[in-house]
């Protein structure tokens, strides 16, 4: 040890204290915490020192969320229920909980703990297996499809890493519900009526509902999910996702290893006039089954255009360029060589139709109904419609304005003319 680290700890040791980390005067112990899904969540603790002045415990569920919760400032038993009736998490998730106490400028941090939110309904009796990469859950009498599942799961991450260019990076977690009840209410409020099965790649976790079809839906449908999260590996990067439609389209084409069903249902909607502009399928999907389905399909069918057009190694080269956070654009022209307008060109008229165009927003009229009053008790103006006086409101209100302002310059005078008129102070001589 040398002499001058000799020295500070003698000088830390002379006046009370070894050198650490600042601290809020106390410590924490007893970290708990428990969870009943859809209820709530509850975190317990103890702080030994006296009640510091701010109060905090930090929250993360899955890599999607974190945030710091404001307590009131105690010391000894702490707990904090979060309250679930009203806000949906998805289960299987693992929420990682911290507290810290601050006093002054020094901060006491906890140990960092994780919650398991798992969906322990009452009459939900889970069982589990590991089955190749996949960990199945199932209860009732479920087991075959739940082990069928698993078994799939491992050929549908190895067909969508090789497409990708990455493999699967860690295992991944497959539940199987039996009842429509069990399964929507574990993906959550919003969902649409037409979910069969979801996927939630942050938390590595796929939902099947057993009654949303046959042996080779459901069988297509796993394919379809797994291929998700593959897709969400290749992908991950810290600056944005990339488009839903190449998303959906990727797991889409992945489920026969090409798009012959869903270019029958591009063509005869193009036949309608029905197809829609890749730019409004970024973010969401049509909300109905057809706009759906049609978002889905038309997916599906520029996946298998670009890599009919490109070569099977396109969709690594895009996934590569994501990774480096490319946008969608970029992303497609750095793997095929061509500007992402000019394949949209290509992909639409081979179905004998134009992109879509933006609609350009039509100028709103101004209003003639008149705004409520104002702060300080005036009313509000009143704007007239463009073109004229509508059905003669606005007129209304004009000879209104000017028949006060004609009465407060009349006002005015008559209160000028008595001035000149009146006496001088004082009275009459």
């Amino acid at each position: 040890m040398g002499r001058l680290t000799t020295l500070a700890l003698a000088v830390a040791l002379l006046f009370g204290g070894a050198v650490a980390p600042a601290r809020a005067g106390g410590g924490f112990g007893g970290l708990a915490a428990d969870a009943a899904f859809g209820e709530s969540m509850t975190f317990t603790a103890t702080w030994s020192g006296a009640a510091p002045d701010h109060l905090e415990l930090l929250l993360g569920f899955g890599t999607e969320e974190r945030l710091a919760v404001q307590l009131e400032p105690a010391r000894g038993d702490l707990r904090y229920v979060r309250d679930l009736t009203g806000e949906y998490v998805t289960p299987n998730t693992e929420v990682s909980y911290q507290w810290r106490a601050t006093a002054a400028d020094a901060v006491t941090l906890s140990p960092q703990r994780t919650l398991l939110y798992d969906d322990d309904r009452s009459h939900l009796d889970w069982e589990r297996a590991r089955v190749g990469s996949a960990t199945v859950h199932w209860y009732d009498d479920n087991e075959a499809a739940a082990r069928r599942f698993g078994a799939l799961a491992g050929d549908a991450a190895d067909a969508a890493g090789e497409l990708l260019g990455r493999p699967l990076a860690e295992p991944i977690d497959i539940f199987v519900y039996d009842a429509r009840d069990d399964f929507f209410g574990a993906i959550g409020p919003g969902s649409r009526e037409w979910t069969g099965a979801a996927t939630y790649p942050h938390i590595r976790t796929i939902f099947m509902w057993l009654g949303a079809g046959g042996d080779a839906f459901l069988e297509l449908a796993l394919v379809h999910e797994v291929t998700h999260v593959v897709f969400a590996d290749a992908t991950a990067n810290p600056f944005h996702e990339p488009a839903s439609w190449l998303n959906e389209g990727v797991a889409t084409w992945s489920e026969r290893q090409d798009a012959a069903v869903e270019e029958d249902l591009v063509r005869f909607e193009a036949g309608r006039g029905g197809l829609m502009a890749f730019a409004a399928l970024v973010h969401e999907f049509p909300i109905d089954a057809r706009g759906a389905s049609l978002a889905y399909a038309q997916g599906a069918t520029m996946v298998d255009y670009l890599i009919e057009t490109y070569g099977t190694d396109v969709m690594a080269d895009i996934a590569d360029a994501y990774r480096s956070g490319a946008t969608e654009d970029e992303a497609i022209e750095a793997a095929s060589g061509t500007p992402f307008g000019d394949i949209r060109v290509a992909y639409f008229d081979q179905f004998g139709v134009t992109e879509p165009e933006p609609i350009e927003p039509v100028a709103r009229a101004r209003s003639d109904v008149p705004l409520p009053p104002q702060p300080g008790g005036e009313p509000g103006p009143t704007a007239a419609p463009v073109g004229g006086s509508g059905d003669g409101q606005g007129l209304a209100w004009w000879l209104i304005i000017v028949i006060v302002a004609v009465g407060v310059v009349f006002g005015v005078t008559v209160v000028l003319v008595a001035r000149r008129i009146q006496p001088p102070a004082g009275g009459a001589g």
